[in-house]
């Protein structure tokens, strides 16, 4: 029996003539445990006995390196013996007699016995542990890695530190990274290869296969013209083995391609190409920036015709619900229109205006009449042509042309006739005197007009910007009008705006330096810029003079929404401060952000102090809207609502829909770049309202213009308010009436004020001659000069 054998081993001088019915097994016969058997089972430890046999017992005490722990203790207790005499020294020798022994306990055996083994008896001791470390080391070999990681989680659970476990899970990475790479995910390898690094940078083969894995996706990425990406691997494998060979291969190969490209935009500068050698000139630098002699030939193309890259999320064209306008459609508008006036920005709310077509506007005949003097001569850098009294009157005619599709009630309502003095003067006669010429003349655009017919002579290309190039990402608008040679400073001359899918993701591409401006940031993302003193040192973050108001406005002829209380009743079932401060701007503070109670600008002077902003209030909610549905039974209908394009107005949108279904309104919210419904109820609109006294009418109509017509679904007194309004020619007192109107638009909640936000653009500090406070993010953009630059770091 087991037990003779063990009991034989310890008192090996009185039964040395004894036969065991069994012998102990042997080191060479017994096997690694199995993955099962180390998890599931009682720990166990291997005893290496003097004869090579192996005695199984639970697991010992101390551990690791039990049998050395032990000597240790002892050597420490001689040195007491020896120090000690009488009762002290018999207790210490007593002492290590004891630890001479090992205490074992047999497993699987009745009443688990336990036995004093001499130590002098034990050869080596293979613990429960180390048996662990064994198995993970066969399981390697079969490239197991998922049973390995097991394992050594386990252990490491039970153990900070156990011989040889940091070593063991640096072998299961490695192995791991090598499962990865033949697995086809390369770029996963890197993952787990970096916390290798981390741990141990000269593991054996690690730089080898550093260098594979690089490799296959510096080379996978150059094949897709993806060198941002071929440069961050290599910028990797180059911090983590400098001079690494593979580094200094691709650094020679990418070198030889920078300096082609280049001599491609030299021979395409000779050949006056200059937008084509600013393009290559901008790859060079894409291609390899840390290549030597770039920067002196790429200033030269790229400040010669200079391009600027803008970080957008949207597209213009792809808004097909929304009833107006989008925010990317705008931006093409101020890009390929150029007004008579333009705003030159706030004062106290009011707008005061420039022109860059007249020298000289004068009043006569007390106002009735207004003298206009075209400008002979243009600076290089600007955008619109010198244009003759022909390109300017003709649209003016069309706009009092009844037959015209251009025709303008308001203006036929002020302009009586046009008297034509010279190619470069004219004079307006008034039917009545306008509160102030120039808002009424910014709504008339020069526009290209080759053949027109109702041309009183020939036309001239006025200039500005054209869209010359498209695709799903990128939109590229070119100067009509070049600079000419030999100027010592050249202006912007391209636009691309370059499409991303999130806002975050624009943030990126400005800091890899893939755009130069951000015309909208988001106000959380924003804050975080105004935080960073680095971030600060590199670019500049402009507020826009005009702050966006979001609103809803209800669609006059919607039959569900014609009874006044259950618009009232929705406008107080919004939660506008929470939402302003958790959606909008997420910030507690709301800096950048206030309530409103008008659709233009708060500090116009149209505004009426006295209307306050509606309280949020459940309850009044659900009664003004039983009241209606008592009233209309059409007040029961589905509510549709349009949302204006960008993830913080869908998000805003959204919230206001399920507050509306709490008090029992089914509400289908639709996106604007979704298919247009057959009918909607309320618009989620955003707008920059400067100019209230010639802008209310056409934004009530959803018009480009002021027309009596499109006012049909709106009551009587409104249509006579805005009428008045329009025909008011004093200043202050149209003022009043703006103040009145604002009064009467919050009583019949026509349109429901949410909130008015403060925008911000980011430029590059490369970028000079922005306007401090911006009207938009075009102002003036023919005057921009862009200083050479690009990313000399790698990423």
């Amino acid at each position: 029996m087991r037990l003779t054998v063990i009991f034989s081993l310890i008192f090996s001088a009185s039964l040395a003539s004894a036969q065991p019915e069994e012998k102990l097994p042997t080191l060479e016969v017994l096997e690694t445990p199995s993955v099962e058997t180390l998890l599931t089972q009682k720990p166990v430890d291997w005893i290496i006995l003097n004869t090579d046999e192996v005695l199984i017992v639970e697991s010992v005490s101390p551990r690791p390196d039990t049998v050395n722990r032990r000597l240790a203790e002892i050597e420490e207790k001689k040195k007491l013996r020896n120090q000690s005499t009488g009762d002290e020294r018999t207790r210490i020798q007593n002492e290590m007699n004891e630890l001479e022994r090992l205490v074992v306990i047999i497993p699987d055996e009745q009443g688990s016995p336990e036995f004093k083994l001499p130590l002098n008896q034990i050869k080596g001791i293979i613990h429960h542990e180390d048996h662990m470390l064994k198995r993970i080391d066969l399981l390697l070999e079969e490239k197991n890695v998922s049973k390995a990681m097991e394992l050594i989680d386990n252990l490491q659970k039970a153990w900070d530190i156990w011989p040889g476990m940091i070593e063991t899970y640096r072998d299961i990475i490695f192995v791991d990274a090598k499962n990865r790479i033949e697995a086809g995910k390369p770029e996963l390898a890197l993952v787990v290869m970096d916390e290798l690094y981390d741990s141990d940078k000269d593991y054996r083969g690690l730089s080898e296969l550093f260098g594979e894995t690089i490799k296959t996706l510096v080379e996978e990425s150059l094949k897709d013209e993806n060198y941002l990406r071929a440069q961050f691997f290599l910028n990797r494998v180059n911090q983590r083995y400098k001079d690494h060979p593979l580094y200094q291969k691709y650094n020679a190969e990418l070198t030889a391609k920078v300096n082609e490209t280049l001599q491609q935009a030299n021979a395409s500068a000779a050949n006056q190409d200059f937008q084509t050698a600013s393009v290559l000139a901008e790859k060079a630098a894409l291609i390899w920036p840390k290549a030597p002699n770039i920067t002196a030939t790429h200033r030269a193309h790229v400040e010669r015709y200079q391009r600027l890259h803008v970080g957008v999320v949207d597209q213009p064209g792809t808004t097909r619900a929304y009833e107006v306008a989008a925010p990317a459609d705008e931006r093409v508008d101020r890009l390929t229109q150029i007004p008579l006036f333009e705003i030159e920005g706030l004062r106290d709310g009011t707008a005061y205006y420039r022109t860059r077509f007249f020298d000289e506007w004068e009043p006569l005949d007390l106002g009735r009449e207004m003298r206009f003097t075209l400008k002979q001569y243009r600076q290089p850098y600007e955008m619109q042509s010198v244009v003759t009294t022909t390109d300017v009157v003709t649209p003016i005619l069309d706009m009092l042309d009844p037959d015209n599709p251009a025709y303008s009630e308001r203006h036929a309502a002020y302009i009586d006739s046009i008297v034509i003095e010279s190619p470069t003067a004219f004079r307006l006669v008034f039917k009545r005197v306008p509160p102030r010429i120039e808002p009424l003349l910014s709504t008339i655009t020069i526009v290209p007009r080759p053949g027109d017919e109702s041309a009183i002579g020939p036309l001239t290309e006025p200039g500005g910007f054209q869209l010359s190039g498209k695709s799903e990402t990128e939109l590229v608008f070119t100067r009509k009008i070049p600079e000419p040679d030999n100027l010592p400073k050249y202006h912007v001359a391209e636009i691309v705006e370059h499409k991303y899918q999130t806002h975050e993701k624009a943030v990126q591409g400005l800091i890899r330096g893939e755009v130069a401006m951000l015309p909208d940031v988001p106000d959380w993302i924003l804050r975080r810029m105004l935080n960073d003193d680095e971030f600060m040192k590199r670019y500049f973050v402009l507020p826009y003079a005009v702050p966006l108001t979001h609103l809803l406005q209800f669609n006059p002829a919607s039959k569900s929404l014609r009874v006044r209380e259950l618009r009232r009743g929705l406008a107080y079932a919004v939660d506008r401060e929470r939402i302003l401060k958790e959606i909008v701007l997420r910030d507690e503070t709301s800096l950048h952000g206030r309530i409103v109670t008008a659709p233009f600008v708060s500090s116009s002077p149209g505004r009426n102090v006295l209307v306050k902003p509606r309280r949020f209030d459940l309850s009044a909610g659900v009664a003004m809207s039983m009241v209606a549905r008592k009233q209309n039974k059409d007040a029961m209908q589905p509510i549709t609502m349009i949302v204006a394009p960008g993830p913080v107005e869908v998000e805003a949108a959204k919230d206001i829909a399920n507050t509306w279904r709490r008090i029992g309104f089914e509400v289908n919210v639709v996106l604007a770049t979704d298919e247009k419904p057959a009918s909607w109820d309320i618009l989620y609109r955003t707008t920059q309202m400067t100019e209230p006294l010639v802008e209310i009418w056409p934004f009530l109509a959803f018009s480009d213009r002021a027309k009596l017509s499109d006012l049909d679904h709106y009551p009587d007194w409104l249509k006579q308010e805005l009428v008045e309004l329009d025909r008011t020619s004093d200043q202050s007192r149209a003022i009043t009436g703006l103040q009145q109107l604002h009064q009467h638009l919050w009583s019949d909640t026509s349109v429901v004020p949410l909130y008015e936000v403060d925008k911000y653009m980011v430029l590059r500090k490369n970028l000079q001659g922005f306007p401090t406070r911006p009207m938009h993010c075009y102002d003036k953009v023919d005057r921009l000069i862009i200083d050479a630059w690009y990313q000399t770091e790698l990423p």
